[in-house]
């Protein structure tokens, strides 16, 4: 075989290796963490701290793989629908500045956003670096309820972290994520206030125009802050 050849032949195989690891680790991630039995569509409210301590409200509608919406806080609306070739497109509405940016997931990325389906629809991301999922021992009403299990995740890259997560197979969300500080105690910063299934109406997809500016955010456009 040709150096050329060899080096091509090799570049394969560390590319084989790399598509199993990452299959391997959504395999893992879905083991610990399974949606399958959640219902198509799914409605909930929920409330999380931000990095510096402040209370924010969520409200999500997803429906299956295909499409979601996030609103935060009533100022910023989310829509996340699959496309016909598979990838998914975004539309993002700041109803503070009165604007609508079209983007993908490439250019959420130039920007700094990592979230994908999974984290949108899901609220835990799977982690983009090492980490190991383990039975924890506390206990709340809805685990007690057997609406969900509680689960020990730390993060070993790219920043060690520890989280305690009240997984619910039901819904495919953590009904409850927190952490215990080293003085402060337990500490919840994301608890879910309301889920529940819900029909499919064209006003809960559908992405108003009127009144808003519109920005296109591809990959042929300049992003900046």
């Amino acid at each position: 075989m040709s150096r050329c050849g060899a080096l091509v032949a090799g570049l394969l195989c560390l590319l084989g290796a790399a598509l199993v690891r990452a299959e391997d680790v959504i395999s893992q991630w879905d083991a610990a963490f399974p949606t399958r039995d959640a219902p198509p569509q799914v409605y909930f409210r929920a409330g999380y701290h931000d990095d510096v301590g402040r209370t924010h409200r969520l409200e999500v509608w997803r429906e299956a793989d295909l499409r979601l919406r996030r609103r935060t806080d009533e100022a910023i609306d989310l829509y996340v629908e699959k496309s016909g070739s598979g990838e998914y497109e975004y539309r993002l509405i700041d109803h503070d500045r009165k604007i609508l940016i079209r983007a993908d997931r490439t250019t959420l990325y130039r920007i700094g956003v990592f979230s994908d389906w999974i984290g949108l629809a899901h609220v835990l991301k799977v982690p983009r670096g090492g980490y190991r999922v383990t039975e924890a021992a506390r206990q709340s009403p809805a685990s007690l309820r057997g609406e969900c299990v509680w689960k020990r995740l730390e993060l070993v890259m790219p920043i060690p972290s520890t989280s305690e997560v009240c997984w619910s197979s039901a819904w495919g969300l953590p009904l409850e994520i927190g952490h215990n500080g080293e003085n402060e105690g337990w500490k919840s910063r994301f608890w879910i206030q309301e889920a529940r299934s819900f029909a499919p109406k064209p006003e809960i997809f559908s992405v108003p125009r009127e009144g808003l500016v519109e920005i296109d955010a591809g990959p042929d456009a300049e992003v900046s802050d």
